[in-house]
């Protein structure tokens, strides 16, 4: 170090160091920031949510046959409204997959629905009500059947 200046060069490693650190960390986060609104990240967001509603549901429903327990179907219904309450606060810059996003929370806020009626027409034993829950379910599962096979369509194409 040359004491007669201001700056020695021990100093201009340092802040070079650090410079190389701060330009590392933008490019780094830069990098996240593309991946974070890439197609295939927005895909992953929504493919999350519908994965984790379709295992907790099937774990609280499993096994049931043809004896429904009332408190675990009333379980998942509460389940699936949650999934239709995160895929609404899901960030999406993709028009389409706002669309797709849509469509599933009106599925999950159908089933939710149309589980807690079911759960209803069973204890006041309503037949004609019976029938508009079990339309509804039938509506529900068209819907994420044409919704899930579009969306996948959608987010394996490059």
């Amino acid at each position: 170090c040359d004491w007669s200046s201001d700056v020695c060069s021990s100093d201009l490693l340092e802040y070079n160091a650090m410079n190389n650190k701060i330009i590392l960390t933008f490019i780094g986060l830069t990098f996240l920031a593309s991946c974070a609104d890439s197609k295939q990240f927005q895909c992953q967001k929504i493919y999350r949510i519908a994965n984790e509603v379709a295992q907790e549901t099937k774990s609280l429903t499993k096994g049931q046959g043809t004896e429904i327990d009332q408190k675990s179907w009333l379980l998942a219904a509460d389940k699936i409204e949650q999934a239709a309450e995160n895929m609404k606060k899901l960030a999406l810059k993709d028009p389409e997959l706002e669309k797709y996003k849509t469509a599933f929370t009106q599925v999950y806020e159908d089933y939710a629905t149309a589980t807690r009626e079911i759960i209803q027409v069973i204890e006041t034993r309503d037949k004609n009500g019976a029938k508009l829950a079990q339309e509804k379910v039938r509506k529900a599962g068209q819907l994420e059947k044409e919704t899930g096979e579009a969306f996948n369509t959608y987010c394996q194409a490059q």
